[in-house]
C-alpha cells in the first residue's frame, strides 16, 4: 500500500496538473495532506513547492515543514538534511531549530538537542514551544530544577499557558508534593475544565493518592474528551487494576494498543492480563 501510495504521489508531482497550480494552492494543499496524515502526499507536494518558491525565507520555512514531514515518516536521514537547509537559508529560523531538537531527542542525542534549544532560545528568549520542550527533556534527564525554571519563564510571560502549569504540578507530582500538585490540577480544571490530559493527570494523581473513585470519574471525563487519548485508557487501567478489576483493566489497555501504544511500553502491565 505505501508503494501504491508512493508511486501515486511521485506521478503527482511531476503532473502538469501540479506545475499549473499556484503557490498558495500549493500550500494548502500540502497542509490538507498533513491534516488527513498523509505525510507522503506532504512531502511530496512540499518538494514541488520549493522547485517554484523564488522567496528565500518562504524556502527556508517549506525545508523546516518538510524536515517535519519526513521525521513523521521515519525518515530520519532526510529530515536532517531538511532542516540543516533550513538553517543554512535562514540562520535564524526559531522552529527549525526547535524541530532538529526533537529529532537529535528521538534518536538520543541529548547534547546536541539541547545545543539546538539553546540556539532557538537565543534568538527568541521567550518562545514558548523551545521552552516546553526543552523542560520536558530536563525532566526526562532528572534535571528537574532546569524544568521548571524553563517552565516558570513561560508561565511568568503567559499564566494561561496551562500545559507549563500542567508539567510543573506533575513535577510535583514526582517529587512526592502530591497534595500541592493536586491543588494545581484543581485550579488548572476549574479555568479549563474541557482538556482531556488535566483530568487525566489528576486521575493519575488521585489514584496515587488512592482515591479511587474520584480518579476512576476524572479520567472517565478524559476519555470523553479525547477518545482517541491512549494514555488516559493506560490511567483507567493502572486505577482498574489497584481496585482488583483486571478484566477490565486489560480491556482498556488492549484498546489503547489499537489506538496506537506501543505493547512495550505497557509490557508490566500486560502480565496481569495473561
Amino acid at each position: 500500500m505505501k508503494t501504491q501510495l508512493f508511486a501515486l504521489t511521485f506521478t503527482l508531482l511531476f503532473s502538469p496538473f501540479l506545475y499549473g497550480q499556484s503557490n498558495s494552492d500549493l500550500v494548502q494543499q500540502t497542509r490538507d495532506c498533513a491534516d488527513r496524515g498523509d505525510f507522503v502526499c506532504a512531502e511530496s507536494t512540499l518538494l514541488l513547492l520549493i522547485q517554484k518558491e523564488t522567496d528565500k525565507e518562504l524556502v527556508a520555512g517549506y525545508y523546516s515543514s518538510l524536515g517535519t514531514y519526513q521525521r513523521r515518516q521515519g525518515k530520519i536521514n532526510e529530515a536532517f538534511k531538511s532542516y540543516n537547509q533550513a538553517i543554512e537559508i535562514n540562520p535564524l529560523g526559531v522552529d527549525t531549530y526547535t524541530n532538529r531538537a526533537m529529532l537529535y531527542s528521538q534518536i538520543g542525542k541529548n547534547e546536541e538537542t539541547l545545543k539546538d534549544f539553546a540556539s532557538a532560545l537565543e534568538i527568541k528568549p521567550a518562545d514558548e514551544t523551545a521552552l516546553l520542550n526543552r523542560a520536558m527533556i530536563y525532566e526526562r534527564l532528572g534535571k528537574r530544577d532546569l524544568a521548571i525554571n524553563d517552565l516558570s519563564i513561560i508561565i511568568k510571560n503567559n499564566p494561561k499557558n496551562y500545559l507549563a502549569r500542567s508539567n510543573i504540578a506533575n513535577i510535583k507530582h514526582r517529587l512526592g508534593k502530591l497534595e500541592e500538585a493536586l491543588q494545581d490540577f484543581d485550579n488548572l480544571i476549574t479555568e479549563q475544565p474541557g482538556i482531556a490530559i488535566l483530568h487525566n493527570n489528576r486521575a493519575d494523581l488521585l489514584n496515587d493518592l488512592k482515591r479511587y473513585d474520584e480518579a476512576l470519574k476524572d479520567v472517565e471525563t478524559s476519555i470523553v474528551l479525547d477518545n482517541k487519548y491512549p494514555i488516559a485508557l493506560i490511567t483507567k487501567a493502572k486505577i482498574l487494576l489497584n481496585i482488583g478489576k483486571n478484566d477490565d483493566a486489560c480491556r482498556e489497555i488492549h484498546k489503547a494498543i489499537q489506538l496506537g501504544l506501543r505493547p512495550e511500553k505497557v509490557e508490566g502491565m500486560m502480565k496481569n492480563c495473561e
